[in-house]
C-alpha cells in the first residue's frame, strides 16, 4: 500500500474527530455574558483536546514522512491508534459537561493514556519495519515516549484525588509540550533525506 493512502485516511479521520468534538459545544442558553459560564468548562477541555489532537496529527504526519513502506502490521497498528483517538469527543464532552467531575476526568485521562500507548505502538511498528534505516537508529531510544507515559500515569493518579483533579489537566498539557515542537530527530532525518536526493 502507498503510504499516501494511509496518511490521507488518517488525516480524514482526525479532521472528523476534531469536527465532532467542537460540535458538542452548544451555544449558551441566554444572551448575557454570565451565560457563558455554563459552557466554559467544556470550552476549556475542548481547547486541551484540540491542542492534543493537533499535536497528534503533526507527529503522526512526521512519523509517516520517515516511513519508506507500509505493511499490514503498520496498517492495523494505525487503525488501533485512530480507534483510540476517536474516543476524544465523548471523553471531552463528558469531562466538560460535568465540570470536571471525578469519573469523567479519570476517563478523559485514561483515553489520553491509551491513545499515547497506541501512538507509540504505531511508532514502534514502523521502526521495526525499518530496522536498517537511519530513522530506526535515531528514534529507537524512546526517551520522549517514556516521559509521556510517566506524565500520563501521574495525571491518572491525580484524577483519582478529588481536590487535585485539576493537576491531571496541567500534566496532560505538560506532556503535550514535549510533542508540540516538531521532533528534532525527525527533522534531522528529513534534512539527511533531502541532501541525499
Amino acid at each position: 500500500m502507498d503510504k499516501g493512502r494511509l496518511e490521507a485516511f488518517s488525516d480524514g479521520i482526525i479532521a472528523i474527530i476534531i469536527t465532532i468534538t467542537v460540535l458538542l459545544i452548544e451555544p449558551p442558553k441566554g444572551e448575557n455574558l454570565s451565560d457563558l459560564t455554563e459552557i466554559l468548562p467544556l470550552v476549556l477541555v475542548y481547547t486541551v483536546s484540540f491542542i492534543m489532537i493537533g499535536t497528534n496529527w503533526a507527529n503522526h504526519h512526521h512519523l509517516l514522512k520517515v516511513t519508506d513502506h507500509i505493511n499490514g502490521k503498520i496498517i492495523w497498528a494505525n487503525h488501533f491508534y485512530l480507534f483510540t483517538l476517536s474516543f476524544y469527543p465523548v471523553a471531552t464532552a463528558w469531562a466538560g459537561k460535568t465540570n470536571f467531575a471525578s469519573l469523567p476526568t479519570i476517563t478523559y485521562v485514561a483515553v489520553n493514556l491509551v491513545e499515547s500507548l497506541a501512538f507509540i505502538l504505531v511508532e514502534r511498528t514502523i521502526l521495526f519495519s525499518h530496522k536498517d534505516s537511519s530513522a530506526y537508529k535515531r528514534l529507537n531510544k524512546g526517551t520522549k515516549e517514556l516521559a509521556t507515559i510517566i506524565l500520563e500515569i501521574a495525571a491518572l493518579v491525580f484524577a483519582f484525588i478529588g481536590s487535585l483533579r485539576f493537576i491531571s489537566y496541567i500534566l496532560l498539557l505538560a506532556m503535550t509540550l514535549l510533542w508540540i515542537v516538531p521532533d528534532i530527530r525527525m527533522e534531522q532525518i528529513f534534512e539527511e533525506t533531502n541532501r541525499g536526493n
